[in-house]
């Protein structure tokens, strides 16, 4: 992805709620499809809410041995030691995506719409590219202009 582009990235909805809530400003991966800092990532909380709930930007992205990463990104992570730590068992790398400019959306937009911007759309399994066409009418079903979006 470039910057300036749009994914859809799929978060259990307590995660989901606290990025939206500024309590939580980076979002921990074990692995991820490629993904450009200026990304506009399209925030899909998994069921039982199964809808995109609101946006954010990838800001900056870390790579690293999990314990380096807990060191430096522990309190901004939204999760505690030894749920990191059981999340990255076995793996040698954590990524790190450094979110900003994190909104809630005016209206959530529910699978079955998102199932009219694409055609047998299923929920990522970590992340997904959509077009700037697809992103065009997912801002519009989910508050046309920025000022519907809620900040924190």
């Amino acid at each position: 992805m470039t910057p300036d582009s749009d994914a859809i990235i799929s978060i259990h909805p307590r995660y989901a709620n606290a990025i939206l809530d500024g309590a939580k400003t980076v979002e921990l991966r074990r692995r991820i499809p490629t993904v450009s800092i200026g990304t506009r990532l399209w925030i899909y909380a998994t069921r039982p809410v199964g809808a995109v709930i609101g946006m954010a930007t990838v800001e900056r992205i870390v790579r690293g041995q999990p314990a380096d990463i807990w060191s430096e990104f522990g309190d901004q992570a939204g999760i505690d030691r030894v749920n990191f730590d059981a999340y990255f068992d076995g793996a040698e790398e954590a990524i790190v995506l450094i979110l900003a400019n994190a909104r809630r959306s005016a209206e959530y937009v529910e699978i079955e719409q998102l199932r009219l911007l694409r055609e047998g759309f299923h929920p990522p399994q970590v992340m997904m590219a959509i077009t700037s066409h697809e992103a065009q009418q997912l801002h519009r079903l989910a508050g046309s202009a920025e000022d519907r979006f809620i900040h924190p």
